[in-house]
Formats: C-alpha cells, sequence, structure tokens
C-alpha cells in the first residue's frame, strides 16, 4: 500500500468516518427529537385543560349546592309525598349551566322523588347520555340545615363539555384531540375523530400515522382527562433537518476526501520522486537529482538527498582518481622499466664508440652531447615515474626557472614543426622552490607539448612565471580551440585521451607531480578561446618569509 493510500485511510478513519457517525445520529435522533417536542406540548396543553376543568367545576359545583340547600326540596325529603318538584327547585335548576341535563332527588331509602330533565335539545339522546354519548353522573349528599341530618341525596347528570367546551382550549399541537373518560369504566364522556380505546395507551397508530398521548385524572369531579396529537408534524421537520445535514456532512465528507487527495498528491509526489531518485541511486546513477521547492520536511529531505549524491559522487570520483592514480603508478613502474632498459644499452654503446674515437675525431663532440642527453632523458624518466608511482619527491632547493626553460627547450622543436611559437616571459629574479628538477621538468614538458599539440601554423603559446603571497605560479596559455566542458571534465581521467595516439596520461602524471610538490594544477578552456594551465607551488620558506 502506498504512502498517499495509507493517508487517505487515515483521512477517512479520523474525519470521515466520524462524520458519517454523526450524520446517522443525527438522522434516528430526528424522530426522538420531534417526539419530546410533541410531548412537552402536550403536557403544557394537559395543565391547560386541567386548569380549564378545575376552574369551571367550582363554579358548576357551586351552582349545583344551591339546590342541595333548596329548603323546600329539605321539606319534601322530610315527608312530603309530593312526585313534582318544588318550583324552587326547577327554577334553580333552569339556572344551572346549559351542559347539565337532569338532576333527581331520592331519599335515604333510594326512593326517587322526582327528576327534573332539561328541554330536549339537538343533543337529545337515551336517557343517560347526550347525543349518544354518556354523560358524567354525580351525587350529592343533602342534609339538613338546622340538626345536619341526612335527608337524602341529588343526583345530577353533566355532560363533559361543561368542564372541557370545545374549541376554547388554545392547540397545543396540530391535529390535537382532546378525550375525558370515567375513571372507574373506562367510558369515554367527549366525542372523538377516532377510536376512545386508543387513547388509553401512551402511543399508538391510527390513520398511518403515529400518535401520543397524555393523560392526568381529577379527583373531584372524577375524570380522566387525555389531549393526544400526531407525531407525523413534529417529526417531518426534524427528518428534514437530519436528512439536509446528512447530505450536508456526505458534501463536506467528499469534499474533505477530494481536497485530501489533491494534497496528499502534492505531499506525495515529492516522496514519490525522492524513492523513483533512490532507486536510481541503487542501480548506480549518481546522476539523479530532484527538483526541489518549498521547506518543508520533505523539500529538506529531497535537499539533504541532492547533497547526499553529490557528495557520494564526489567520494567515488575520488577514489576512482585514487584508483586510478595506483593504476598510473604501475603503469609508470612499467614504463619506466620499458624505457630505461635501451637507454641503458644506448648509453652503454655511445660509451663504446668513445673509447673508440680518436682523440682529434670531430664526432666526439656530437658523441658527448649524445651521451649527456641520453644520461638527462634517464634520470627525467626515472624520477618522474618514480614520483607518479610513489607521491613522494626528492626535496632540493631550486630556482623554478630553470624546469621551466629546461622544458621549454625540450618542446620548442614540437611547437617549431607544426609552424608555432613558445614564448617565454622571462622572470627578473629567482624563483624558489623546493622540488624535484627533473619531475618538476616533465610537468611542465607535458603541459608545453599538450599545448604544441593544440596549435596550428602561426599560433602562439606564452609561458609566464609570477611570485606571489608565498605562492609561485606557472601559467602556460595557448591560442587553441580550447576543450569542450565534457572534455575538460574528464581531462585528469587516466587512458582518457581525444586523440588517437595519446596516451592520456599526461596530465595525471603533471597533476600528481604538482601534489608531491604541495601545489596544484588548473586547467581553464573555454571553445575558440584556447586553454591556460596553471601550475601553483609553494615558495621555499625564505622566499616565503621574505
Amino acid at each position: 500500500m502506498s504512502f498517499r493510500s495509507r493517508i487517505l485511510i487515515l483521512v477517512l478513519a479520523v474525519g470521515l468516518v466520524p462524520l458519517g457517525v454523526l450524520g446517522l445520529w443525527l438522522t434516528r435522533t430526528a424522530s426522538r427529537s420531534g417526539e419530546r417536542l410533541l410531548r412537552s406540548r402536550l403536557d403544557e396543553g394537559l395543565a391547560a385543560a386541567v386548569e380549564q376543568a378545575t376552574s369551571r367545576w367550582l363554579r358548576i359545583r357551586s351552582e349545583i349546592l344551591f339546590l342541595v340547600d333548596d329548603p323546600a326540596s329539605q321539606r319534601s325529603l322530610r315527608g312530603s309525598t309530593e312526585a313534582t318538584p318544588p318550583a324552587s327547585f326547577r327554577e334553580i335548576f333552569d339556572q344551572l349551566d346549559p351542559e347539565i341535563t337532569s338532576a333527581s332527588v331520592a331519599d335515604n331509602a333510594g326512593q326517587e322523588l322526582w327528576t327534573v330533565v332539561r328541554n330536549p335539545g339537538p343533543q337529545a339522546g337515551p336517557a343517560g347520555t347526550l347525543g349518544g354519548v354518556p354523560g358524567l353522573s354525580l351525587d350529592f349528599a343533602i342534609y339538613e340545615r338546622v340538626s345536619g341530618a341526612r335527608l337524602g341525596h341529588l343526583s345530577v347528570l353533566m355532560s363533559a363539555a361543561a368542564l372541557l367546551p370545545p374549541g376554547e382550549l388554545a392547540p397545543a399541537a396540530a391535529g390535537m384531540v382532546v378525550g375525558a373518560f370515567e375513571p372507574a369504566t373506562g367510558i369515554s364522556l367527549l366525542p372523538v375523530p377516532l377510536d376512545p380505546e386508543l387513547l388509553h395507551e401512551d402511543a399508538f397508530t391510527w390513520g398511518g400515522d403515529r400518535w401520543l398521548a397524555v393523560s392526568s385524572e381529577l379527583e373531584e369531579p372524577p375524570l380522566q382527562v387525555v389531549i393526544a396529537a400526531p407525531l407525523t408534524p413534529f417529526v417531518v421537520p426534524f427528518e428534514h433537518g437530519a436528512r439536509r445535514s446528512t447530505w450536508l456532512l456526505v458534501g463536506v465528507a467528499a469534499a474533505g476526501l477530494l481536497l485530501a487527495a489533491l494534497v496528499t498528491g502534492r505531499m506525495t509526489r515529492s516522496l514519490e520522486s525522492l524513492s523513483r531518485a533512490a532507486d536510481s541511486v541503487s542501480r548506480g546513477d549518481l546522476t539523479r537529482r530532484i527538483d526541489v521547492r518549498g521547506g518543508d520536511e520533505v523539500s529538506r529531505l529531497a535537499r539533504a538527498f541532492n547533497t547526499m549524491t553529490d557528495s557520494l559522487r564526489s567520494t567515488l570520483a575520488k577514489l576512482s582518481q585514487r584508483e586510478a592514480a595506483a593504476a598510473v603508478g604501475e603503469f609508470a613502474a612499467s614504463l619506466a622499466h620499458e624505457v630505461r632498459n635501451p637507454l641503458t644499452a644506448i648509453r652503454i654503446d655511445l660509451q663504446s664508440v668513445e673509447e673508440r674515437l680518436p682523440p682529434d675525431s670531430p664526432l666526439r663532440e656530437p658523441q658527448a652531447r649524445a651521451l649527456r642527453e641520453v644520461t638527462r632523458l634517464d634520470n627525467t624518466v626515472a624520477n618522474t615515474l618514480a614520483v607518479a608511482r610513489s607521491g613522494r619527491i626528492q626535496a632540493k632547493p631550486l630556482d623554478l626557472r630553470d624546469p621551466v626553460d629546461a622544458a621549454a627547450d625540450a618542446a620548442r622543436p614540437s611547437f617549431e614543426s607544426r609552424g608555432a611559437r613558445l614564448r617565454i616571459q622571462s622572470f627578473p629574479s629567482p624563483i624558489p622552490v623546493t622540488g624535484d628538477v627533473a619531475a618538476l621538468e616533465q610537468l611542465f614538458l607535458n603541459l608545453m607539448q599538450n599545448a604544441a599539440e593544440a596549435l596550428s601554423s602561426e599560433d602562439e603559446a606564452v609561458v609566464e612565471l609570477t611570485m606571489e603571497d608565498g605562492t609561485a605560479s606557472v601559467a602556460i596559455r595557448d591560442s587553441g580551440p580550447g576543450m569542450p566542458a565534457e572534455v575538460q571534465e574528464r581531462a585528469f581521467e587516466p587512458f582518457f585521451s581525444t586523440r588517437s595516439e595519446g596516451t592520456g596520461l599526461g596530465l595525471p602524471i603533471a597533476r600528481r607531480i604538482a601534489s608531491a610538490h604541495n601545489g596544484e594544477l588548473t586547467l581553464e578552456s573555454m571553445p575558440d578561446y584556447g586553454t591556460t594551465a596553471v601550475v601553483t607551488l609553494p615558495l621555499s620558506g625564505e622566499a616565503a618569509a621574505l
């Protein structure tokens, strides 16, 4: 699994999964929130209904007590045999609430003496009912005012609408239904648009909707008040809000996932580039670099990777140069052996010729000169290749002008054969350095030979000596075609040469000789502007102090 995939999974686990759980919770709590709100409204409506019923009952009860205290009624109960109610009883009854439909008086034995019924109206129904709806039957004891003895009782039939008039109770919820029941029998005392039996449950389903109901029971009059309302009008807004919130969360989650994908894509692009570069380096491609932008941790890691590859490339190049230098040393030993053997034979032959020449022979001078040159060449090859192989010199004080002049004399025939010129800008005073004359002569000769091979007819090479800040410099400038950048980078590689007859050892040996003298050899070249080789050597202690 890629690093980007892991980040996206982390975003899903940490951010989007909680959002999904929140959306699910909102959806599931919508109905519960609506139910709590409806129950709260129903409780408020029930409290208002109970308060209204209690207030009306106090007024109606006080009116009914006038019937109980009617003197004519009490006289009839004390022995009268009249079967008709007294006029005062009838008068008081007519003034009662219209919802009180009948009143009857009975003695202590339960013998009914008379009954007063309100004139039948549109709500009239069977006995004990109002419009087919049972009435609320109420009993009141009748006591004698003086003695307090019980004379009988008064029975009143009253509609529950007297306590809960339709339309007067403010609706607590849409579609609210108010019901009233007789507690003992559970008989419904008010007309309702649904099955009254359902109102005995706290929650029920009717007409395809879920309903909630709350109830409260009064002790006087004995009455159970129920208020119910459908749940749908309260749940639907919460469900709509939950759905909107859920879709909003889904949109936020999708946007978050898209943003996370884009951000992780940009974040991991650098890591992918770093990974590919690391793979390339592991396969040996040390030229691979990473394009670094920004200053975050990944960018710093990319910079460190580039620095590491540069350092590794430089280290490997140095190791390669050291291995090549060792190879040059081995080759130098073989070359010294191969060159010195024929030089020894030539020197012996010249010495034999010298012994046989007459004292006055004109050949003695060229023979002696040839012998000196062979001896010098033998010493130069031996000393130079020894330096190239071991990196050590036999240091002696010398004037730097001497090996430069000797190398110029040896290299001048190469310039003349090409029609070119070699010019030495002489230095007015000695340039004291410590080193090996033969090795330095070979160093400058190699550089001058390279300059001669780069020139054509009428071109020129200039050798300039300078002394400054405790160092001496020898600059050899030619006006040849110069070197391309890729050739200049490999100029000091052993056995690298652009000429088919070249060995590729001149510059590596020259640099090794310069390093053995604690000096430095550098090349500066531009196409069409020639090449400059600069050898920098430390002055001897006395000259440096001066």
